[in-house]
């Protein structure tokens, strides 16, 4: 299985004004469909306070058909927010995908 990382160049920023980054994280294999390919969608806040992943198991069961909603959502909503915390992920981002 191959895995592709996909960084998030837009500037994001909250209901708040805050900055939120977000890496996507794909895993590939041409045997299985897409709908049915797992992904993660990383994220922190430009503190470096808060980070987090949202783990998807399978695309076609993600309920934030859109991106953009979705991130909205992390961003957004604390209570939703808060489950996906994982300080753990920090490390990731000391990758450089720019």
């Amino acid at each position: 299985m191959k895995e592709m990382w996909t960084y998030d160049k837009h500037k994001r920023l909250d209901k708040n004004g805050n900055r939120w980054y977000f890496v996507r994280h794909d895993f590939i294999d041409e045997q299985i469909d897409y709908d049915e390919r797992p992904f993660e969608i990383y994220f922190r806040n430009e503190e470096r306070t808060i980070f987090g992943v949202l783990k998807v198991k399978k695309a076609k069961d993600n309920s934030y058909k859109d991106y953009k909603t979705m991130i909205n959502v992390i961003m957004n909503k604390n209570e939703f927010r808060n489950k996906l915390l994982d300080p753990e992920t920090e490390s990731l981002w000391n990758k450089n995908w720019k």
